[in-house]
């Protein structure tokens, strides 16, 4: 069992909570769990309790409340973490409704008195705390009851919860005298609803501060601790320059001066249809073949269809898929929680050992978080745990098909990630043709010239240095002034009418 200064702490077994609460609870510690109805006090603290149960300890739940026990228990039913051969064995009900109605605050803390002395419990819950805020004449009358209450679990060391309705801002007697305090909310944005944990106090830890998104499934709670308050705490190690991974492609190797560093992010960005997925996978398949283990992380294809799609450029993914060197990820971009998605996919890169990865795109990771103000940070929080974890990352954003002024991806990239790649398009005599170019390597030289992007049936490639004959065409999207340099444009003659006099212009 975990110590933090010489105090015990007790893990509560709810996944994501402890690493919340900075390892557990301090033993004999009372705690506050405010929340509104349905946000979840419940489920955490039966869920806390079985997992004390499991532990071997004694477990008391105490009742305020004019439910009884049996239907509590119906509903808990539905729950993986409920163990009925525990119930009334390990985990004992007690109403305390009736001596509060009887006796008042000094019956009811009588009879916890006697619960703590007969029984032994090391874990407590008092359901239904409002009930006796109502019976309370006084503020003066409750804060006792509060300060006996806390002497009590502490002499006896019975780590005690207490739940109660959100009281909203106004302080009240109880959030000065208990060891923490929680609040469990719901937070809406157009249709959607989350659940959210915070924790507002908490005496001899150091917990992550602010809002922490909660989910509830059959397997009860599991808190996602924001990313940027996780890593905001570490420091990644510097990378080594000199570890290079290709994509297979040796025009375009050439232009990175041997490949991605190893342990960067790399940001490609460009309209739909440029290119992105498949350059993408190209250096996936190109990491599988090296024996390394990859992943795909998508949002907008399913796996046999990005197989198919790879297939028809001569990039084969399924054999590698078969040999467990490359899996493929879809989250398809319906509903979807953003620490929910970065848990699943670091949970992923930790257990497989990923060496390269592909999220693709940042727009379906945008659209996952419900507090579109954190996005940045928390992006930059995900690609400092992956350069932490020593994964070569491609990040794909789309842009605009048609120009529009400057993008805010483009702006945040230099800022988020070691590389840009460009797409293009322009249009010479009627015809489309796709453009690549290098436009940022932050830790090495690299071509920045612009090159014609070719896609086939035989693959992927890139010519040399483009040319748009005697016309140019400004790419979409993308500012021209670093790009007149990097554009060869030949002269054209000067050509004379049949009087010998000059026509046109010269460029």
């Amino acid at each position: 069992m975990p110590k933090r200064k010489n105090l015990v702490v007790i893990p509560t077994g709810v996944p994501g909570l402890d690493t919340v609460l900075g390892g557990g609870l301090m033993e004999g510690g009372l705690y506050l769990v405010e929340g509104i109805a349905g946000a979840g006090k419940t489920i955490m603290s039966s869920q806390i309790c079985f997992q004390q149960v499991r532990a071997g300890k004694k477990v008391l739940y105490v009742t305020l409340i004019a439910e009884s026990h049996i239907k509590l228990m119906q509903h808990l039913q539905r729950m993986s973490f409920y163990d009925e051969s525990m119930v009334s064995r390990s985990l004992l009900f007690i109403s305390g409704y009736q001596e509060l109605l009887r006796d008042g605050m000094t019956g009811f803390l009588a009879l916890i008195a006697r619960a703590l002395r007969d029984h032994r419990p090391a874990f407590m819950v008092l359901d239904g705390f409002r009930t006796a805020r109502e019976f309370s004449e006084t503020e003066l009358t409750l804060a006792k009851f509060i300060h006996e209450l806390n002497a009590l679990v502490s002499t006896t060391r019975c780590t005690t919860l207490l739940l109660a309705p959100l009281s909203g801002n106004l302080p009240q007697a109880e959030h000065t005298l208990v060891d923490g305090l929680f609040e469990l909310n719901l937070f809406t944005t157009g249709m959607r609803r989350s659940r959210e944990i915070e924790i507002h106090k908490l005496r001899g830890a150091h917990h992550l501060l602010g809002k922490h998104f909660v989910n509830i499934s059959g397997d009860g709670m599991t808190v996602f601790p924001r990313l940027e308050a996780v890593e905001s705490q570490r420091e990644a190690e510097p990378m080594s320059l000199t570890q290079r991974l290709r994509f297979g492609i040796p025009s375009f190797d050439e232009m990175l001066v041997g490949g991605l560093v190893r342990g960067s992010t790399t940001l490609l960005i460009g309209a739909s249809g440029a290119g992105k997925t498949l350059l993408s996978l190209k250096f996936l398949e190109e990491g599988a073949r090296n024996n390394e283990h990859c992943m795909y992380f998508g949002f907008y294809e399913a796996p046999a269809r990005l197989i198919g799609k790879a297939d028809g450029v001569h990039i084969p993914l399924q054999k590698w898929v078969d040999k467990k060197l490359l899996e493929i990820v879809w989250h398809p971009a319906i509903e979807l929680s953003l620490d929910e998605l970065a848990h699943d996919l670091l949970a992923r890169v930790v257990k497989h050992k990923v060496s390269r990865l592909v999220i693709d795109g940042v727009d379906g990771l945008r659209s996952a978080a419900l507090r579109q103000e954190r996005f940045t940070l928390f992006l930059n929080a995900l690609t400092h745990k992956l350069r932490e974890l020593n994964v070569t990352t491609l990040l794909t954003e789309e842009l605009p098909f048609l120009g529009g002024g400057e993008h805010p991806a483009l702006a945040r990239a230099s800022a988020m990630t070691e590389n840009v790649i460009v797409f293009r398009y322009v249009e010479v005599a009627a015809r489309q043709h796709r453009l690549i170019s290098v436009m940022k390597m932050r830790e090495s030289d690299y071509d920045s010239s612009i090159r014609e992007f070719v896609i086939s049936s035989q693959g992927i490639d890139i010519g040399t240095r483009y040319h748009l004959g005697d016309q140019t065409f400004l790419p979409m999207n993308v500012d021209p002034a670093p790009l007149g340099s990097a554009v060869e444009v030949p002269q054209k003659k000067p050509r004379k009418n049949a009087k010998g006099a000059t026509v046109g212009r010269s460029k």
